[in-house]
């Protein structure tokens, strides 16, 4: 029976996020790919020489036009791909880390060229990124509760932009996906073993999954004692059965 380290604090109920909060992190959230991105779409600059990063209001210019099936009036995100010298390679991760630095819509599409407008910055928007179809996130509904699942623990496998840390509100990912069960609107138990698994676990925080993939889920931090360091564990609570 693993037992919780004495020493851990009691949490602290977090005043909940507003739906749009929440949209807005799974919208600006981190990406791993499977494979570093193809060349695609992007954005190839603007009409004022020399401008290499932009912000909400912008005009900039993209790359594929009518002829690449681009249309005005259309959303697009854009991503920029991070070669991630710090997140550690395991035998079930390879980071291929991908930065969303917001969206943009289609103000006027010719045959082989667009004009957009940024609509959203995550962070500044830089000429090179690239190009994915936009889908409006949806708030995840809350799962049933339960009690954490220590046996069968995930992993905090990356941050954004080459952070190993998260604190409360940010997103991180958990390699632990529909592959392992799990929902969004779960709870997540952050935590570290001691003494090589033998001795007491410390408790560092709660999250909750935003969205799930085959393999790979976002999770938001809600409230840690401490940072959340890529590497900690992380149990989904879940019904007995």
């Amino acid at each position: 029976m693993i037992l919780l380290a004495a020493l851990s604090l009691v949490l602290q109920a977090p005043a909940p996020a507003s739906p749009a909060v929440i949209r807005e992190q799974i919208a600006c959230a981190p990406r791993s790919l499977a494979a570093p991105p193809l060349d695609r779409m992007r954005v190839a600059g603007s009409a004022v020489h020399g401008r290499l990063m932009f912000a909400p209001g912008d005009a900039v210019i993209v790359n594929a036009g009518r002829a690449q099936g681009v249309q005005s009036g259309q959303q697009y995100y854009v991503r920029r791909y991070i070669h991630d010298r710090f997140t550690p390679v395991s035998l079930d991760f390879q980071p291929y880390s991908i930065h969303t630095a917001g969206w943009l819509t289609i103000v006027d599409a010719k045959d082989t060229m667009s004009i957009a407008q940024i609509t959203h910055a995550c962070d500044g928007i830089l000429e090179g990124d690239f190009l994915e179809p936009y889908v409006e996130p949806v708030e995840p509904a809350p799962a049933l509760g339960g009690e954490p699942d220590f046996e069968h623990p995930g992993r905090i496998v990356m941050a954004d932009e080459r952070r190993q840390m998260g604190f409360e509100g940010l997103v991180m990912i958990l390699n632990r996906g529909t592959d392992h069960s799990v929902r969004a609107g779960q709870t997540v138990t952050i935590y570290r073993e001691t003494m090589s698994g033998r001795g007491p676990i410390i408790d560092v925080g709660r999250a909750t999954v935003l969205t799930v993939g085959p393999q790979l889920s976002l999770i938001r931090i809600d409230s840690s004692h401490e940072p959340v360091y890529v590497g900690d564990l992380a149990a989904i609570n879940r019904l007995a059965r």
